[in-house]
């Protein structure tokens, strides 16, 4: 049958009609659920786009500090006074103990002798111990670690508070929140830890430095004491530098826990009533003596006396009614005796220091 010329335009325009929509729906359908989707790919897009993000700030704040430069002043190495030290003389560790804490089997504290800026003046060189490896002079080992350098138990007894702990230390680590040191002490021979520093209380720049802290409140009661020095990196990220040397480790007491000092402030007498150790100063002359003498107590009464072939002394505390005297004398030459005295009308207010 002949539908005609118009009745055959008619279905070719429907049929063109259906083919547009059709490339429509395909194209609309491709937008919306195809391999580009913006629903589809947005999520996990906007996940990775973020966590770049998050990298590319977590690097920002990455840091290592500025070399410090190399001190006019030497950092102290202590001269012991009542105080226990440890200097790792001939690479001894002298009861150091090492403990892994991350990153095991490798553990980094070591003695080393000179290296990595060890041989720099300081501390008492050229031996330290040492968070670092001795031949890249850094930590970086390729992967996070964290070790523990821990002392051996450190006696207290025969001194006084106040209790003070000193090291000295060259310390250039990441900055920030990363590359952690502490230092921490313990008086129950380790079985639990105080922090008494961090970094924040060292200087992070590769120079010998001198840290200390007053510890009387921690040590309390303790008749002995052990100190750790914790290092962690956290992670595996910026370790390349040279890390951390420390030396010259100091625990140390108040040798004297009695003091007579004369009304006038001229005259003190100061002992230990554990070891009888005392020394004696009069302020005017410069005039000083020390030795051992015996301690016994009864009662509210402490007393000293030494009767050596030079000197003959005997002194008493009373510690109830805060009183003190003692009578010194002393042979300064073969004809000449030298005597002195001290009346103490209150213990409480001596200074033990020359006025």
């Amino acid at each position: 049958m002949d539908t005609g010329p118009v009745n055959r335009g008619r279905v070719f325009l429907a049929l063109e009609i259906a083919f547009v929509a059709f490339l429509g729906w395909v194209v609309s359908t491709s937008l919306i659920s195809g391999p580009g989707s913006n629903v589809q790919a947005d999520t996990p897009n906007s996940t990775v786009g973020n966590q770049k993000l998050q990298q590319s700030d977590k690097t920002a704040e990455r840091w290592v500090p500025q070399e410090g430069p190399t001190p006019g002043v030497v950092a102290e190495v202590g001269t012991p006074n009542a105080c226990q030290g440890f200097d790792f003389a001939g690479g001894a560790i002298q009861g150091f103990t090492v403990e892994p804490v991350f990153g095991t089997p490798l553990v980094l504290w070591h003695v080393t002798n000179g290296l990595c800026r060890a041989s720099l003046v300081g501390h008492s060189t050229p031996y330290t111990f040492y968070y670092g490896q001795d031949l890249t002079c850094n930590y970086d080992t390729g992967a996070r670690n964290a070790a523990n350098l821990i002392s051996p138990p450190v006696s207290l007894a025969g001194v006084f508070p106040p209790y003070v702990i000193g090291f000295n230390y060259l310390l250039f680590v990441e900055g920030g929140g990363f590359d952690t040191t502490f230092v921490d002490l313990s008086t129950n021979n380790g079985a639990t830890w105080t922090q008494i520093l961090s970094k924040a209380n060292l200087i992070n720049d590769n120079q010998w430095h001198n840290a200390s802290a007053n510890v009387t409140t921690v040590v309390g009661a303790a008749t002995s004491i052990r100190l750790r020095f914790r290092f962690d990196t956290i992670d595996n990220i910026a370790n390349a530098t040279t890390g951390w040397h420390v030396d010259d480790i100091l625990v140390c007491g108040e040798p004297f826990n009695f003091c007579l000092q004369s009304d006038s402030g001229d005259n003190i007498l100061q002992f230990n009533s554990i070891t009888g150790k005392y020394l004696f100063r009069q302020c005017s002359t410069g005039f000083t003596r020390e030795g051992i003498g015996i301690v016994t107590a009864n009662g509210c009464n402490v007393s000293l006396q030494d009767n050596g072939g030079d000197r003959i002394i005997s002194a008493n505390v009373d510690t109830c009614a805060h009183t003190g005297s003692a009578l010194l004398t002393y042979r300064v030459s073969p004809l000449r005796l030298q005597a002195f005295n001290i009346s103490d009308s209150n213990t409480l207010n001596n200074t033990c220091a020359c006025p």
